[in-house]
């Protein structure tokens, strides 16, 4: 390797070296990157100019140069350079200027290995090979003349720079044209000397590394901030996550970063030099600009006009800019609050809705709903207007159950009926109906429970969306209360549980009607007194039904846990009663009740309420004895409290155990047994004097059957209630 082709490659690595550093000085600038891109095209040269110099052959050499095609570009990114310093670029010329700088070179560049016009008479000379002779020696003398005009116009500017800048700017304009006129100097000298004949390498590429190491630290050293959308945008602006918009003193907007434009919905050219009203809403008063301008940071929400005039909430501080004392305009920095707005305005619907509902629940409990069809159209038309759909209907069975018939249909305008569906046609959707306690579906069509409607019912009213819960009465279904849409519609829990409660006042209406008929009938009947004193056990199981309902709907709402298990408990405890009356409503004796079989059905019941058949097995020894009501009534209490008091705190951590009840007759005495083996009763604590409502009930109500109660913590917890049925006068 010569010694000439050896300065070639340590100026290829100086080079990137220069690139590195004044890349990594500003990242962000524009200038540092233009310049860094200047060193790499540089260096690339350098290189090839090393490779044909210590080639082996003409034909090796020859490749080499023809790579070097991009020499004359390097020219015109000297003018952008030039450009860029002396900030002759904004967003209103900067296409067409670059078009000029770049294109002709550009074209000359990709001409030259097209027509392989860079094909010369390589000749090898003391420091390597080189071109001699030219096959086209008028168009390399025009690409001559080109580059030179680049060179020059990029001199004239940084003069014309100098002379107007002041301080620091001064200082890098003159680095400017030091590195400029050396290596303009060193390439006429070069060419001058070849002229005459005389042999020296080219030195050219070699000069230029010295021209931008002078570029660069004067970059460095001297390139200051200014209040220019180049640079605020490089420095401030971009590296800010949220919007930002910087306006002048004279309240022009001079720059808005790229979050900002995207949120308004405009182009820079748009947008830039434009009076800030343009985005900014009249409440972004005078006085804010002015505390902000008199060095007080000012805080406050917003609105901002996007280009199709959408409004836009923002939260927005506003700053002063300032060069020393001279106030150079306003940084506003913000985001947008849209969605905190849409999530406010949301939860404020929520509540809405929810004591929207509640409202229609007590409107409806109150009104008299056993007179049909009228009952039905007031219920139908309340939950059209509060749930919001396309259409509500109340459908029932007939006498035999095999035809359900459409009792009323409202679509907000009319009220419909007499439509009748073939009960026997449809048997996956009365499945789903009693096994899941209601039915809904986004796609009613698509649905398994519910495809089978689509072409006798959905289809033809355009059903797209459904929610359907059941009507039931005496523990029968009677009928379906149906809501539904024309568009996909996924439905809410609290929506399901409404309409549920909408479905007990229908069975309460329907209850109600049968009553008044029943009256009617039984006037006339010597069982009159029966069957109304069954109807007032009946309605009394709906009403304690119906607070239920009510405590499980507000419930819901509810986030204290020890206000929620309050709640939970005295549903179960008006479960429990609802349980005695039907019960009592079932029993040919309306004093007594089967209390076996009603132990039976409020522990299956507890179990289900607390999702305890999972891992905690319920074993029962029941005997079926009747009890008189006023006995049956606190029993069954207790039974609700000790159990439940079991399925709660004995099997922490969802532990596996037993649950068992015990219930028997010996002679005139009565014996009743609940006990777990769970984690047992705290020893340091006394059932019998301790601040649980529940046990203090189980005291009391022990005390009014005139009982007694132990309890044994061998294994787990046992009460063991002993009592004697007490007679009652009729």
């Amino acid at each position: 390797m010569n010694i000439y082709a050896l300065v070639s490659l340590l100026s290829s690595i100086l080079c990137i070296f220069l690139a590195n550093f004044i890349y990594y000085k500003n990242t962000k600038s524009k200038l540092n990157q233009l310049t860094a891109l200047m060193c790499f095209m540089l260096a690339y040269l350098l290189f090839l100019e090393f490779g044909y110099r210590q080639a082996e052959t003409y034909y090796v050499a020859n490749l080499w140069y023809i790579g070097s095609f991009i020499w004359i570009i390097s020219a015109s990114l000297i003018l952008h350079v030039v450009l860029v310093v002396t900030d002759r670029l904004n967003s209103e010329n900067k296409l067409k200027i670059l078009s000029l700088v770049y294109v002709p070179s550009i074209i000359v560049s990709i001409y030259f290995v097209i027509s392989n016009l860079t094909s010369v008479n390589m000749v090898r000379e003391y420091w390597g090979w080189t071109y001699s002779v030219q096959l086209n020696p008028l168009l390399f003398g025009l690409s001559d003349l080109w580059l030179t005009a680049l060179i020059v116009t990029s001199l004239v500017l940084a003069y014309l720079h100098y002379r107007k800048s002041d301080t620091e700017e001064r200082k890098l304009a003159k680095y400017l044209i030091l590195g400029l006129s050396f290596t303009m100097a060193i390439g006429i000298a070069t060419d001058v000397m070849s002229s005459f004949s005389i042999k020296i390498p080219e030195t050219f590429y070699t000069a230029a590394v010295l021209g931008i190491a002078l570029l660069c630290y004067g970059i460095v050293r001297y390139r200051l901030p200014q209040l220019t959308p180049a640079m605020a945008a490089d420095e401030i602006v971009s590296a800010m996550s949220n919007f930002s918009v910087l306006i002048d003193n004279e309240n022009r907007i001079k720059n808005v970063n790229s979050i900002g434009l995207k949120l308004l919905g405009y182009r820079k050219s748009e947008i830039y030099g434009k009076d800030m009203k343009m985005i900014f809403s009249e409440d972004l008063s005078a006085f804010k600009v002015y505390k902000a301008t008199e060095n007080c940071i000012s805080n406050f929400e917003t609105i901002m006009r996007a280009k199709d005039g959408k409004a836009i909430p923002v939260l927005m501080s506003i700053a002063p800019i300032s060069y020393g004392s001279h106030k150079l305009g306003i940084l506003c920095v913000g985001s947008d609050i849209t969605k905190i707005r849409q999530k406010e305005l949301h939860k404020n619907l929520l509540t809405q809705q929810i004591i929207e509902r509640q409202e229609t629940l007590l409107d409806l409990s109150q009104k008299d709903l056993s007179n049909m069809p009228e009952g039905l159209q007031k219920i139908t038309e309340a939950s059209f207007k509060t749930v919001n759909v396309d259409r509500v209907s109340i459908w029932l069975f007939d006498f035999d159950k095999t035809k359900i018939i459409c009792q009323d249909c409202y679509d907000g305008k009319s009220h419909d009926q007499g439509l009748i569906l073939e009960a026997a046609k449809y048997p996956r959707y009365f499945e789903a109906m009693k096994k899941f306690h209601n039915v809904t579906a986004a796609n009613a069509q698509g649905y398994y429970y519910t495809s089978e409607l689509n072409e006798s019912y959905f289809k033809p009213n355009g059903i797209c969306s459904l929610m359907d819960v059941p009507i039931w009465l005496e523990g029968e279904l009677m009928g379906v209360l149906c809501h539904e849409t024309f568009k996909t519609r996924h439905w809410k829990f609290e929506e399901q549980d409404f309409v549920a409660s909408l479905a007990n006042l229908i069975s309460l209406g329907l209850e109600a009607s049968k009553r008044k008929k029943a009256e009617e009938d039984l006037k006339a009947s010597l069982k009159e007194k029966e069957i109304l004193m069954k109807e007032i056990h009946h309605r009394a199981k709906n009403n304690l039904t119906i607070i239920s309902s009510l405590l499980n709907l507000q419930s819901r709402h509810i986030n204290d846990k020890e206000a929620l298990g309050v709640f939970r408990e005295s549903q179960n405890r008006a479960r429990s009663m609802a349980l005695i009356h039907e019960k009592l409503y079932r029993s040919d004796d309306l004093r007594k009740i089967d209390f076996g079989e009603y132990i039976r059905s409020l522990t299956i019941e507890l179990f289900n309420s607390y999702r305890a058949s999972q891992g905690i097995e319920l074993n029962m020894d029941i005997d079926n004895i009747d009890l008189d009501i006023n006995t049956a009534v606190p029993l069954a209490l207790i039974v609700n409290e000790i159990v439940t008091n079991s399925l709660k705190y004995a099997f922490p951590d969802k532990k596996t155990g037993n649950v068992s009840v015990h219930f028997a007759k010996n002679s005139d005495e009565m014996q009743l047994i609940v006990e777990d083996n769970g984690i047992g009763f705290p020893g340091d604590l006394d059932f019998r004097n301790t601040n649980s409502l529940g046990m203090q009930l189980v005291t009391s109500l022990t005390d009014q059957i005139k009982g007694s109660i132990r309890l044994e913590r061998d294994e787990g917890t046992k009460f063991i209630i002993d009592f004697k049925e007490k007679l009652y006068n009729n």
